[in-house]
């Protein structure tokens, strides 16, 4: 079987179970908007030409995308998110799901990934469902000392937005902490915020 076949039987099959819970779209990617919270949904066919990956992503209206640029809703991509993961096959296939040798094959593959969407994939946009509430959760749940500096940056964003200007800083501070000097993009943004006051 090949890519063309495996992503037919999904826009078949797992499609509409995505359709029915706001996502729009076709093809390989498909987004749902959620007032400032977009998730997006990715097929990735990977190299060997055997096997495809399941990209998920969410991203805010109002954050910057990796590398600069705002987001629109309408064509951001899943590799343009801040808030990133995939669906990973059944232990025993680590290099993606594997388009099988048969329709068989291919049709046990999108069996299990349509039983388990409501696992797996609410999962991880549960986390990203609702601007403030989600997002709020998400920082108070954070431990910034274990945190990546660039991470640290965009919760450092999102506390900004939500007018949570000293635990902006706080996190902003964390990060220039650990963040290497040669990084003089990501600590000039980091900086600007630090130099906020709770009352700006």
């Amino acid at each position: 079987m090949d890519r063309k076949a495996f992503t037919k039987a999904l826009a078949t099959r797992l499609y509409p179970i995505l359709r029915a819970e706001g996502f729009r779209g076709s093809g390989s990617t498909l987004r749902r908007t959620k007032g400032l919270v977009i998730h997006v949904f990715n097929v990735q066919g990977s190299s060997d030409a055997t096997t495809c990956y399941l990209n998920l992503g969410a991203h805010l209206l109002f954050l910057p995308m990796p590398g600069g640029g705002q987001p629109d809703a309408e064509v951001l991509k899943e590799y343009q998110c801040v808030f990133r993961d995939r669906i990973d096959p059944p232990t025993g296939s680590p290099f993606g799901w594997f388009y099988g040798n048969t329709i068989e094959e291919l049709n046990e593959q999108i069996e299990y990934i349509c039983d388990h969407w409501p696992i797996y994939g609410h999962a991880f946009f549960d986390q990203y469902s609702e601007y403030p509430q989600s997002f709020l959760a998400l920082l108070n749940k954070v431990d910034a000392t274990a945190v990546h500096p660039m991470e640290l940056l965009t919760l450092a964003r999102i506390a900004k937005h939500m007018s949570d200007h000293a635990r902006s800083v706080a996190f902003a501070q964390e990060a220039l902490n650990r963040c290497p000097e040669r990084a003089t993009g990501l600590r000039a943004e980091l900086e600007q915020i630090s130099k906020m006051t709770t009352v700006d």
